[in-house]
């Protein structure tokens, strides 16, 4: 049976899983993503000083924390609009730096030069994710609501482009001794100008037909798939998809790279509605990259901080090397040295195990959000912080470090009897 499912697994979703993780739309999108990274990091922490999570006027003034939310809004009073720009322009305009990003990584994946591409992206993405109000281009698809058109965008866009640059479409050839950027912006004025125009009016065609904007038709299209990860059920086959293929030593990017647009999006429409005054209660989703980052992988892929803890412990000096090698990084969210190490790749004794704990903490956690005994996420601490600081940072509430400790403690549980199966066997090995 065991052999039957290795053979399914290596034979049929191996293959597919290797293909997905390698294709070049895909792996464009997750670079522009990761790029964005600084961007994210930096509007978080403006909206944490912007946005104090308590309002001190509705605690008592004998309170401990009275002073320190007294002086915290103080202080987000004095530099709001500093702070608030800052947000704004950073992860308050993802959309507009992933549209970019994915126009820059997808021409350089085709060897065009990057500049014009990105330029147009910039331009259709101005007339496609914004309007005109009063004059002036709004914002209001700058920020997560955005994303997904913003994919669009950058995507068909630089497509368009390179087509039209390999069909030669209107080519204009300049004589020998024209300078490369001159010569290359003649050669491609003919479909940077049938693009512009064209997006203008499907822009406009849009608005006159439907009434809204280009990214309120993806959200609401992309709306039931959003429905569908963002659950407790979602998320935990994920985290099974997302192990087993890890198991099999398929780089947990091949379910990354296509659930990442989702979770970026959802933590950003996160963010942006707790700027405009929503309680974190009432936060629209809970299923955010740092909701995975922080609670679903804690040690890194299959919640490996309290196994590199035993592994420091271990009687066998193989396992205790591999805790050494493995403990610094595991905090940190990296864990290669003990799954390459113990081995838990391709070892059935760790197969359950590996993929329990993340389902179990990827479900629990969804829970203990949606039923408001933590807080969810809405700030963007990075996919490295360590797990009990992470937890803080990105939702704000302590009770979420209790939790991420509790958590830690049962995988550590579930993990035990596993280890102690490995230490036995490496123990017999060693005194050979």
């Amino acid at each position: 049976m065991n052999n039957k499912v290795m053979e399914i697994v290596e034979t049929k979703l191996a293959p597919f899983a290797n293909k997905l993780a390698s294709q070049h739309h895909l792996k464009c999108v997750q670079s522009a993503f990761l790029s964005c990274m600084p961007f994210m990091i930096i509007g978080s922490f403006a909206l944490i000083f912007w946005e104090p999570p308590v309002d001190y006027t509705t605690l008592e003034t004998t309170n401990i924390f009275y002073g320190f939310f007294k002086g915290w809004s103080a202080f987000a009073t004095f530099a709001g609009p500093f702070l608030e720009l800052v947000f704004t322009i950073t992860l308050g305009s993802l959309s507009f730096y992933v549209a970019i990003g994915i126009a820059y990584f997808l021409s350089k994946s085709y060897a065009l030069k990057a500049f014009i591409p990105v330029v147009v992206t910039i331009a259709n993405f101005l007339m496609l994710n914004s309007s005109l109000i009063d004059g002036g281009l709004s914002n209001a698809f700058f920020d997560g609501t955005g994303l997904f058109a913003a994919i669009l965008v950058g995507v068909v866009t630089t497509e368009i482009f390179r087509f039209l640059m390999e069909k030669k479409v209107g080519s204009i050839k300049m004589p020998d001794g024209v300078p490369p950027a001159l010569a290359g912006s003649f050669e491609a004025l003919v479909p940077v100008t049938i693009m512009i125009l064209l997006t203008g009016m499907l822009s406009v065609a849009i608005l006159n037909l439907t009434g809204t904007t280009l990214p309120s038709i993806v959200l609401t299209i992309i709306s039931p798939l959003i429905k569908f990860v963002d659950n407790a059920f979602g998320v935990s086959l994920i985290a099974v998809l997302q192990q087993v293929l890890w198991w099999f030593g398929i780089h947990d990017t091949a379910i990354g790279a296509v659930i990442s647009p989702i979770r970026d999006a959802n933590i950003a429409m996160n963010s942006a509605a707790y700027a405009a005054g929503t309680a974190v209660a009432d936060l629209p989703y809970t299923f955010t990259a740092p909701f995975w980052w922080v609670f679903c992988q804690i040690g890194g892929s299959g919640c490996t901080l309290g196994l590199a803890v035993l592994l420091l412990k271990s009687k066998s000096k193989q396992l205790k090397t591999v805790g050494k090698l493995g403990i610094i990084p595991a905090l940190f969210n990296i864990n290669e040295p003990i799954l390459f190490g113990i081995p838990i790749i391709l070892n059935p004794l760790w197969l359950v195990p590996f993929v329990l704990v993340q389902v179990f903490n990827a479900a629990t956690t969804y829970i203990v959000m949606d039923l408001g005994i933590i807080a969810k996420t809405f700030i963007e601490p990075g996919w490295n912080m360590f797990a009990p600081i992470g937890a803080f940072l990105s939702t704000l509430d302590v009770k979420a470090v209790i939790f991420i400790i509790i958590l830690t403690i049962i995988d550590t549980l579930i993990y035990y009897p596993f280890f102690k199966a490995q230490e036995k066997q490496c123990l017999a090995e060693e005194e050979e």
